[in-house]
């Protein structure tokens, strides 16, 4: 495991990462719009009274921070997606892969690879990638409605359906990418309990 410990790193990055993100950047940006989660946060996205609801707030909040001086929520959630969610995406994808190989990796003692194994190991680099363009194209939506320059008009109201969709697909595929990666990682505790050979009797 010595020779992996890059990788391990990246895994380490990428979960500080998202809780930065998710206690400290999202609830400093939920509290400029009364309390209302950000769409990344949500498996399911709002529906169309809820994006309403959440357009309303970005806009108040908007003519608010235009009045003071300050940076609004809308701004401030650009800038996440600009910034810290535009580095996560591809350092998560890229730990589930690893964590993913890394299960299958024994050079001090080589077994056979299952077929059902390499095929997990597959799946979890579509699913992973999957989860990558779900929420690139995600962040791209959400900033496209809740933008500041969006929020000088109308909710784009056909998006909202799509935005779910898309996060709902982010959330799904990286779940599943982890029961895999998990699934993988018992197999490789049993096969080493298995290939280890039982002490002898004193």
């Amino acid at each position: 495991m010595k020779r992996l410990w890059p990788g391990w790193l990246l895994c380490v990055l990428a979960a500080g990462l998202l809780a930065y993100m998710g206690c400290v950047k999202a609830p400093a940006i939920s509290l400029l719009i009364g309390g209302m989660k950000i769409p990344d946060l949500l498996p399911f996205g709002y529906d169309l009274d809820g994006a309403r609801s959440l357009f309303a707030a970005f806009a108040s909040d908007l003519a608010d921070a235009q009045a003071e001086g300050r940076q609004s929520a809308s701004e401030a959630y650009l800038a996440l997606h600009a910034g810290y969610d535009l580095v996560f995406p591809p350092l998560f994808t890229i730990s589930l892969g690893f964590c993913a190989f890394a299960a299958l990796f024994r050079p001090e003692k080589p077994i056979e690879t299952p077929r059902l194994a390499a095929v997990g190991f597959g799946l979890v680099l579509a699913l992973a990638f999957t989860y990558l363009a779900c929420d690139f194209i995600e962040n791209a939506v959400a900033d496209s409605m809740f933008g500041p320059k969006a929020l000088g008009l109308a909710l784009n109201e056909q998006f909202v359906f799509v935005l779910r969709v898309l996060t709902a697909g982010k959330y799904t595929t990286s779940i599943l990418a982890l029961a895999l990666v998990a699934a993988l990682w018992v197999w490789r505790l049993v096969s080493v309990r298995r290939a280890t050979p039982p002490a002898a009797p004193t």
